[in-house]
């Protein structure tokens, strides 16, 4: 009883962790198809690089039509010829501007995180009828 117990806590513990990664990722998947949709373009400059394994992210700053900046950071690219200082193309939702994506990244940026979904979705699923079937078996 007490093992059934504890694979129902570290089950239900996993679920949680999944879903909060979830939903992080279907949250920036979204922003992603309205910035697809409905983003605005305009010219940035990059302010700074950050390297990570592989990947480089891009950190840019952009300013809109009435003056206010924001700044904001790529999604991680596998290269990039853009260098501090340079001009970048942005694209950022204008219902909510703090939100933008280099426009060259920005379709990678969506697949990428529609596949993390594709991928996390079967596992939740799986682990949570794993926990409600240990649960199940708890109250038997």
């Amino acid at each position: 009883m007490a093992g059934a117990l504890i694979w129902s806590l570290i089950l239900a513990l996993a679920s949680c962790g999944i879903t909060v990664a979830a939903v992080h990722t279907f949250r920036r998947y979204r922003a992603g198809l309205r910035l697809q949709a409905s983003g605005t373009a305009t010219t940035g400059r990059c302010t700074s690089l950050s390297w990570r394994q592989d990947d480089v992210s891009v950190r840019f700053s952009y300013a809109l039509p009435d003056g206010t900046e924001y700044e904001a950071d790529s999604f991680p690219l596998a290269r990039t010829s853009v260098s501090p200082g340079s001009a970048v193309s942005v694209v950022y939702d204008p219902a909510s501007p703090a939100t933008a994506e280099l426009a060259d990244g920005l379709e990678r940026a969506v697949r990428s995180h529609r596949r993390t979904l594709l991928a996390t979705s079967p596992l939740l699923v799986m682990f949570v009828a794993l926990d409600a079937w240990t649960a199940l078996a708890l109250l038997a």
